[in-house]
């Protein structure tokens, strides 16, 4: 019976000897660094995801240059796209297209000179100085 009393005791001496107990310190400190190596782990994958998606809006952009210049528009218009996603900037590009030819057609027809017509017109211009007027007597004209 005593016996029986002294292993009741100490539950722990009479089992296996080849275990390893952890103190509460020991085990706060393995958890601890197996979630700092987790998230450093992880912090690498989001680097990575962020370059991938840096190149791609950075390869977007370089097409959307290219369909620029493609198109006859200036290079300059990049600016005023919306560059969100490749159906998006088709569609800004299409737009800008159709805006600036219209523009563009628009501009060189309504546009006439104005300007003088040796011989058309019997207007003297204003002679405001002296020396319009000298010049004027020298070439032969009207004063």
């Amino acid at each position: 019976m005593e016996e029986n009393m002294n292993q009741n005791a100490d539950p722990a001496a009479g089992q296996g000897t080849g275990e390893k107990t952890f103190t509460q310190e020991d085990v706060n400190r393995i958890v601890q660094e197996r979630l700092a190596k987790e998230k450093a782990k992880n912090s690498g994958d989001a680097d990575f995801a962020k370059r991938e998606q840096e190149l791609a809006q950075r390869e977007l952009h370089m097409t959307a240059k290219e369909m620029l210049s493609e198109k006859g528009l200036p290079v300059q218009l990049f600016d005023a796209l919306n560059c969100t996603d490749k159906e998006t900037l088709e569609k800004s590009i299409s737009t800008i297209e159709t805006v600036f030819n219209e523009y563009k057609a628009n501009a060189t027809s309504n546009t006439k000179f104005v300007g003088f017509q040796p011989g058309v017109s019997s207007k003297m211009p204003a002679a405001g100085a002296t020396e319009d007027i000298e010049i004027r007597k020298a070439m032969g004209l009207r004063t």
